[in-house]
């Protein structure tokens, strides 16, 4: 790996797990700030903007500092967007598929993942490529399921935020390795 793909590696781990948990702290759907001081549906959906903003803020700054893949501020619309479509399908949707705590933490991923994965690409991609899309959809749904899994698992500890954000970003992290060289060809 050159230094170039080290540096930027290294910095989205760690930015992410940064972005993720304040992103928690500020919109999580039960004790975030944004959704206790505003009530309702309208609470958790600028909540979930305001935690995907987080996350696409944190990202935006490792794909800018690294010049690792050419990327706009549009970026951060897309992840906020993207993270609120998926939270709330998957908040409305996942447990009138199952009632199994564990496969509730996959569903919720696949919500998650496709959402993300669709609406970024639309950012990440300047001209559309199906193998590039599926690329990345598929990276970031595994990222995704992996990531809820571990946060179901604990049944959404606080202290467990990290470890869902190093999850999802180590796997995005390799996706975006792997389409780096494919997205600069472009």
């Amino acid at each position: 790996m050159t230094q170039r793909k080290y540096r930027f590696y290294l910095e989205w781990l760690v930015l992410n797990v940064i972005g993720f948990s304040l992103g928690s702290l500020h919109g999580a759907t039960t004790d975030g700030f944004i959704p206790t001081i505003i009530p309702g549906m309208l609470g958790l959906v600028l909540g979930d903007l305001v935690f995907g903003g987080m996350i696409g803020f944190v990202q935006y700054l490792a794909l800018l500092r690294t010049r690792f893949l050419p990327v706009t501020s549009a970026w951060i619309l897309a992840t906020s967007l993207g993270f609120t479509l998926g939270a709330r399908s998957g908040a409305l949707l996942t447990f009138r598929i199952t009632h199994d705590w564990t496969m509730a933490g996959v569903i919720f991923g696949v919500f998650m993942g496709a959402s993300m994965g669709l609406v970024t690409a639309f950012v990440l991609f300047r001209k559309f490529s199906l193998p590039h899309l599926l690329i990345w959809l598929v990276t970031c749904t595994l990222a995704w399921i992996a990531g809820e899994s571990v946060a179901f698992a604990a049944y959404f500890s606080l202290r467990t935020v990290p470890l869902v954000a190093l999850t999802i970003a180590v796997i995005t992290g390799l996706g975006l390795l792997l389409l780096q060289p494919r997205l600069q060809a472009e």
